[in-house]
């Protein structure tokens, strides 16, 4: 099980191909991993939601999410050369 105090972060970006490709590729190396995805326009930071104070027009969509994947501190070397590697 991967908890807060045996994970690494692998990647940390908002291209959500990539991702995917991050999540693949450690499924297909059968590394286990875990993943948290951040709304950076939901997030409440004192007077309400950023979308509820400055509205999403002109705001990139693509940009909205931000992903983080974690692997056991164990296997993180692996992954990292795994991730590289393809």
């Amino acid at each position: 099980m991967i908890t807060i105090f045996n994970r690494a972060s692998v990647y940390i970006g908002r291209d959500m191909k990539e991702f995917a490709r991050v999540r693949q590729t450690l499924a297909q190396e059968q590394i286990g991993y875990t993943y948290k995805v951040k709304n950076q326009m939901g997030q409440w930071t004192g007077s309400g939601t950023l979308r509820g104070r400055t509205g999403s027009l002109g705001q990139d969509s693509s940009l909205q999410y931000e992903y983080e994947v974690f692997v056991r501190s164990k296997d993180r070397d692996k992954a990292m050369y795994l991730l590289r590697k393809n």
